[in-house]
């Protein structure tokens, strides 16, 4: 027990493991960095007719769970693409009427940079959204957020609705107002976080896969929990499903498959069909994990994946650590150049 608390806390101090300190660090940028974000909108409203987000890995999914947000309280469309897909697709709208928003905690994301460079040749206005002052994208974007520490999921998205808030005042000033009380919930919620998760690491520690499903606004962050962490952080296989896709194919695989699942439930329109879902694969003797936003307080639905990714933040580590994982920030090949171009950097 004295081992598996060292390395926790060792682990809090890490990058990765931004669930320890997000309340202070969320509050922090809302309270340094969010009007300058709203400024940034104001400057581009009534210049840009649409907004497209692009980021890689766990930032995709971080862009979006924003555009799941702005979707319903922008005029103007929201797109959101993988950093290749952007320099395969090369989409006809692409000029100074769109807004180019790339993330990237480094800012030196390979495939992002190259994104960036490409929308830049089109003329597309641009903004970086990065923890690195002094990055190649924060120096080659029109406009830049620099946040500073390790909140990669949270802070862009926060990012993202005071900007469109600047854009279009009025609809989007209901979500921007809800964003303080997101690391108040965080700061009641995580209080017996480290217990909880460690039960829950116990009770899979025998897991050798895990299905994460979730609907609505949950839908992304279950995408990145299965692949940027179960894979890359528990290190055994992650299937990602959003829960509305469940009953079309997916259900036929439980005549014979028992698995380890991840849910997480919302306040949102979707939860009725995910508690639906959920209650098929109890029935079925999966043996499931929830993540219920209901137990998170008065949190916005479209706001709470950014408390919800803290939490299996914990179960993360505390699943790592018990599997003898302890190299969660230097990871074994991201980082090392195995799966990069020459000199190309990553995250």
């Amino acid at each position: 027990m004295e081992e598996l608390a060292t390395y926790v806390a060792k682990a809090k101090q890490s990058l990765y493991f931004s669930g320890a300190v997000i309340e202070r660090d969320l509050s922090g940028f809302l309270k340094d960095h969010g009007a300058a974000a709203t400024a940034i909108g104001k400057d581009l409203a009534g210049k840009i007719d649409g907004i497209a987000l692009i980021g890689s890995g766990g930032s995709w999914a971080t862009l979006q769970t924003a555009k799941y947000a702005l979707d319903g309280v922008l005029d103007i469309p929201v797109e959101c693409y993988f950093s290749f897909d952007l320099l395969w697709r090369q989409p006809r709208r692409i000029g100074p009427n769109m807004l180019y928003v790339f993330a990237s905690y480094s800012g030196e994301t390979d495939d992002v940079v190259r994104a960036l460079r490409f929308a830049k040749s089109k003329g597309a206005r641009t903004l970086g959204i990065v923890g690195k002052a002094g990055s190649t994208i924060d120096r080659e974007c029109d406009f830049s957020i620099v946040y500073g520490n390790g909140a990669i999921f949270e802070i862009p998205v926060a990012a993202l609705v005071l900007l469109a808030q600047g854009l279009q005042p009025g609809s989007v000033d209901e979500l921007a107002a809800a964003l303080p009380a997101v690391p108040t919930a965080l700061g009641k919620v995580l209080a017996g976080a480290d217990a909880r998760a460690e039960a829950d690491a116990r009770r899979f520690l025998s897991a050798t896969s895990m299905m994460v499903m979730g609907a609505g606004p949950h839908s992304p962050l279950a995408y990145k929990v299965a692949l940027t962490v179960v894979m890359e952080n528990i290190r055994i296989n992650g299937t990602y499903c959003d829960a509305a896709e469940f009953r079309h194919g997916p259900a036929e695989a439980f005549e014979r498959l028992k698995p380890d699942m991840m849910f997480f439930l919302g306040t949102d329109q979707s939860r009725e069909t995910t508690e639906m879902v959920l209650g098929f694969c109890e029935k079925q003797g999966a043996r499931t994990l929830v993540y219920d936003a209901r137990d998170y307080g008065d949190v916005h639905p479209l706001l709470a994946p950014l408390v919800t990714n803290s939490l299996t933040q914990y179960f993360t580590v505390y699943s790592a650590i018990l599997r003898g994982i302890t190299d969660l920030d230097p990871r074994v090949f991201m980082g090392h150049g195995v799966l990069n171009a020459a000199g190309a950097s990553w995250p």
